[in-house]
């Protein structure tokens, strides 16, 4: 249900008028789509749709919380991150996420939850990621078999005390991580204790 404050304040629509395939592969597909401004200005407007809805998954374990050193290609760096990755076709996001925290971080989850939704770049990605908290236990860590285009290292665990410096020091940069971050902390009064 939308609050009065919600829909008050609500902008205009920009207009698809037509899709505009531009590129596409087995990830998504590129779109530089025609529009029509709310003044009624033709324009285009780029966005990319990915293959598959995405998730990220919060580790939490009795040692804080685990980011993955994982090289990013587009940024030439290695960045601090949660696991993330797609669901698989008909896959649930929470079984995704026990499989892309396997594959990338090595670590098994005991408990997987679900907690909500949020938007990479609203200015460009049209796909959503769901965010989920696995409780894990660090003992437990296995290799990680990250896919062939991955570059990743041995998980960082860093506490939930710690991890507000670590942002305000730039080493954790990566949004879906950042985001991720702030939608469990913002549900932590709901989460069992570990999450």
């Amino acid at each position: 249900m939308s609050t009065d404050r919600e829909t008050s304040g609500s902008p205009a629509p920009i207009r698809r008028q037509r899709a505009v395939e531009v590129f596409s592969n087995r990830f998504g597909r590129l779109y530089n789509d025609d529009v029509v401004s709310p003044g009624g200005l033709p324009g285009n407007y780029l966005r990319w749709q990915w293959a598959q809805t995405g998730v990220v998954v919060v580790p939490v374990g009795p040692d804080g919380m685990a980011l993955v050193p994982t090289y990013r290609y587009p940024v030439g760096a290695a960045s601090l991150e949660f696991p993330r990755g797609g669901c698989e076709p008909g896959e649930r996001p929470e079984k995704a996420a026990v499989r892309e925290l396997w594959e990338e971080a090595g670590l098994e989850a005991s408990s997987v939850q679900d907690i909500g939704l949020l938007h990479a770049d609203t200015g460009l990605i049209e796909t959503g990621i769901h965010v989920c908290c696995a409780t894990v236990l660090p003992a437990e860590r296995n290799a990680a078999r990250p896919e062939a285009m991955e570059s990743v290292a041995e998980p960082v665990w860093v506490s939930q005390d710690e991890m507000p410096g670590w942002l305000r020091q730039g080493r954790i940069t990566c949004g879906v991580t950042i985001a991720a971050y702030a939608l469990v902390m913002a549900e932590r009064n709901t989460l069992p204790p570990v999450c």
